[in-house]
């Protein structure tokens, strides 16, 4: 007698944890776990080896972190301090890159949600000003 073959079923986003795109080879969706174990990585300055120490700044390039998970985890307070004492010349250029990218995004994702706000009707400058103009001057 045949045994009935489970249909199998795709995976979805949220089973395969951590996905990596073609644009720019990002991480999206990284968890705080995630930086936190590159951050201890980077702190162990002792017991991690300059290949180990190379491998999570370049893990830490490539992930694309929220401001919430910056604030968080505060990873750029420690690849800042890579970028301004650290005494090989390479890591504090790779430090610095990092922190001069992450800046770049964060600015730039402030300035969408900005914009988003205003081009979708979220108030804007007239219904800021709460109906000033020709009514607010008085009797003039």
């Amino acid at each position: 007698m045949p045994v009935p073959k489970r249909a199998s079923r795709q995976a979805t986003l949220h089973q395969l944890g951590k996905v990596v795109t073609s644009r720019s080879s990002s991480y999206y969706n990284v968890s705080v776990e995630d930086v936190l174990r590159h951050k201890k990585t980077l702190e162990d300055r002792e017991h991690t080896t300059r290949a180990e120490f190379v491998e999570a700044l370049r893990q830490l390039s490539s992930m694309t972190l929220t401001h919430e998970v910056l604030s968080e985890s505060l990873i750029g307070q420690v690849v800042n301090r890579v970028a301004r004492k650290h005494p090989d010349p390479e890591l504090r250029e790779m430090g610095a890159s990092i922190v001069k990218k992450w800046k770049a995004e964060v600015v730039a994702r402030e300035r969408r949600k900005k914009h988003q706000g205003w081009t979708r009707g979220g108030g804007g400058a007239s219904s800021a000003r709460g109906g000033v103009g020709g009514s607010s001057r008085g009797g003039e």
